[in-house]
C-alpha cells in the first residue's frame, strides 16, 4: 500500500503539475543512418555526438551531420550478417552520458539490466579512445533499485536513459515493463561504484513520474540530458506496444519535455503528462521511436541538439532540435 504524501508536498507537487515550464520543439530531419544499427544512447562533446547501439558491440563517433568517423569496440560479441547481435545475446546498451571525473571525460554507458548476466553491464570509455573500457557487473546495484521502487522482479528495471546534472546524476527507468521511475544518486557515490572502489550504493532517491499515453499505451522515458541555463532535465519518452522489456512492438510516437530539478523533492511524483511535447514534423505527429536526446548548445531561452531513434529496422534516424521555452502563463 502507497503511503500517502504530505499535505504541503502534494500542494507542491501539483502546483508544479498545473504550471510547468513548456517548451516549443522543432524538428528537422531525418538523417537516416544505415551503418548504424539500432541507436540508443546518444551524447554531445567536443564537438562530436557518440553514439551506442543496443544490439552493436560498437562506440561510434559521428560528426555534425551525422556521418560516422570513427567507431571502436565496446566488448566482443558474435556478429549476425546484418551487423548486429543476436537478441538472445545482445549487451541492450541503453543508457549514455558524458561523465566528467577528476577533470576527465568519460562516455558512460549501461545496459537496460532487463536479462539477468547478459544486459547488467556498465561500461566507463575514455572519450580521447586512449584506455580500455573498463567493465563493471551492475548487478547488485539493479537489484538495489528493483528492492527500492518495489518491482515484482529485478528484471523489471530497465535502465533507458542516464543524465548528470552538477553532483548528482539521474537514472531514468522506462515503464514498459513496470512503472516510469526516476533514481537519483550522488555522481561521487557512483563513481566509487563504477570504479569498483564501493560494492553498494546506499543513498539512492526515488521518483515515480507519470507521462502521455498513446492509444491506451503510456510512454516510456528513452533518453536525457541535462540544461544547465534552465536548471531542467531534458527528457525523451516513447510508445511502442508491448507489456515488457524485451519484446518490440508497434511504434505509436515519442515525446520531449523538461523535469525541472527544483521539483525533485524527497519522495515527490512527477506528472508530465501536460508538459511533454509530441515528436511532431510541421504539426503533423511523427511514428518514430525516440531512444535519446543530447543537447549541444543551450542558453537561457533556447536549447539545439539532436534525436536518434531505433525503430527496429536495423539501422537509426538522427533529427536536429531546437528548444524554445515558452511565456509563463499569467498567475
Amino acid at each position: 500500500m502507497k503511503q500517502a504524501l504530505p499535505v504541503s508536498l502534494l500542494m507542491a507537487v501539483l502546483a508544479w503539475s498545473s504550471h510547468a515550464a513548456e517548451i516549443d520543439l522543432r524538428i528537422t530531419g531525418p538523417v537516416v543512418q544505415k551503418a548504424l544499427p539500432s541507436g540508443s544512447g546518444l551524447t554531445w562533446h567536443a564537438g562530436k555526438y557518440f553514439v551506442v547501439g543496443d544490439d552493436s558491440p560498437y562506440l561510434f563517433t559521428l560528426n555534425r551531420k551525422y556521418a560516422i568517423t570513427d567507431r571502436s569496440t565496446l566488448q566482443d560479441f558474435p556478429i549476425q550478417k546484418s551487423g548486429r547481435i543476436a537478441k538472445d545475446a545482445k549487451p541492450d546498451y541503453e543508457a549514455m552520458a558524458t561523465v566528467v571525473w577528476k577533470g576527465v571525460p568519460w562516455n558512460l554507458i549501461l545496459a537496460s539490466g532487463s536479462k539477468k548476466g547478459t544486459r547488467e553491464t556498465g561500461l566507463l570509455v575514455a572519450v580521447d579512445g586512449k584506455s580500455a573500457p573498463l567493465v563493471r557487473d551492475m548487478t547488485e546495484l539493479y537489484r538495489d533499485l528493483a528492492a527500492l521502487a518495489r518491482l515484482k522482479a529485478a528484471q523489471l528495471v530497465n535502465i533507458e536513459a542516464v543524465a548528470v546534472a552538477h553532483d548528482d546524476i539521474y537514472l531514468f527507468n522506462r515503464g514498459n515493463a513496470d512503472r516510469n521511475l526516476l533514481f537519483k544518486v550522488a555522481l561521487g557515490d557512483f563513481m566509487a561504484y563504477m570504479t569498483g572502489q564501493a560494492d553498494r550504493i546506499k543513498d539512492i532517491q526515488l521518483h515515480e513520474a507519470t507521462l502521455p499515453r498513446l492509444k491506451g499505451q503510456e510512454a516510456g522515458f528513452s533518453g536525457a540530458d541535462f540544461w544547465p541555463e534552465r536548471e531542467s532535465l531534458v527528457y525523451s519518452a516513447s510508445v511502442e506496444r508491448t507489456g515488457n522489456a524485451s519484446d518490440d512492438g508497434a511504434v505509436l510516437g515519442s515525446y520531449v519535455g523538461l523535469i525541472p530539478l527544483s521539483t525533485l523533492k524527497q519522495g515527490a511524483s512527477l506528472d508530465l503528462r501536460q508538459s511533454a511535447q509530441r515528436v511532431s514534423k510541421a504539426g503533423v505527429p511523427l511514428t518514430t521511436k525516440v531512444e535519446s536526446v543530447a543537447l549541444t548548445q543551450t542558453d537561457r531561452r533556447r536549447a539545439t541538439g539532436a534525436l536518434v531513434s531505433d525503430n527496429d529496422n536495423g539501422s537509426s534516424e538522427f533529427f536536429d532540435i531546437v528548444l524554445t521555452m515558452k511565456p509563463s502563463p499569467a498567475r
